[in-house]
């Protein structure tokens, strides 16, 4: 049985149900390990080019993201972040996969490697009008870059007051995918391609992350 297998259960249900785990950080300021913390490369099952590593890891605190691209940064733009180089990140804090729209427990988030008229991160979740709340402060989620000649890597921290309903005590699973955006390139997606699926109104179709020590 191939990794990729190992990962997936193919249910009728969810067709790719992809679970994995997302282990622990320290302290707030511990940043996800490449090693450690990697999550796994679904490029296979999107059909796409893997040019970024992502590493995940949680605490008590909020969620963190180490994401590693193999080239270098290029422009970033806003509020059109998907037409160059950015990070989409989404987060259901209950899981749910018998819903098909976003619930107030949903966000989704973007970060760009650098600002772009001031804008280098935010949450941007679309509601229906019964499940809506206020987004969060943008100012309060972190995103630091470090850039060299031929790649670049992104830190990045969403704290719990971002994350309406994260308590790993009450629940300790939580929906998740990313979209990593280039520009002049194709994106690169973790459990479902927005080629095929429009992810940021369908939680059903990310990925299950169980918060584990």
């Amino acid at each position: 049985m191939s990794e990729i297998e190992k990962i997936f259960s193919l249910l009728p249900v969810s067709f790719f149900g992809l679970s994995i785990d997302c282990h622990h950080l320290s302290t707030k300021n511990s940043r996800p390990s490449l090693t450690q913390h990697l999550l796994p490369s679904t490029h296979q099952i999107c059909n796409e080019e893997t040019f970024a590593k992502v590493a995940m890891g949680w605490n008590e605190d909020g969620i963190g993201l180490t994401i590693a691209f193999e080239q270098p940064f290029k422009k970033s733009f806003f509020p059109e972040v998907n037409k160059g180089d950015s990070v989409e990140i989404f987060i259901d804090t209950r899981d749910v996969k018998t819903s098909g729209f976003n619930t107030r427990f949903c966000h989704h988030f973007f970060f760009l490697p650098e600002p772009f008229e001031g804008q280098s991160a935010g949450e941007m979740t679309h509601f229906r009008t019964e499940d809506s709340h206020e987004l969060c402060d943008a100012r309060l989620l972190g995103c630091q870059a470090t850039f060299s000649p031929k790649n670049y890597s992104m830190n990045i921290f969403i704290p719990r007051e971002c994350l309406h309903g994260y308590d790993r005590a009450q629940f300790d699973r939580l929906g998740f995918t990313y979209r990593i955006n280039r520009l002049g390139g194709k994106s690169q997606h973790f459990s479902a391609s927005s080629n095929e699926f429009s992810i940021e109104q369908q939680p059903s179709l990310w990925s299950s992350v169980r918060l584990v020590e």
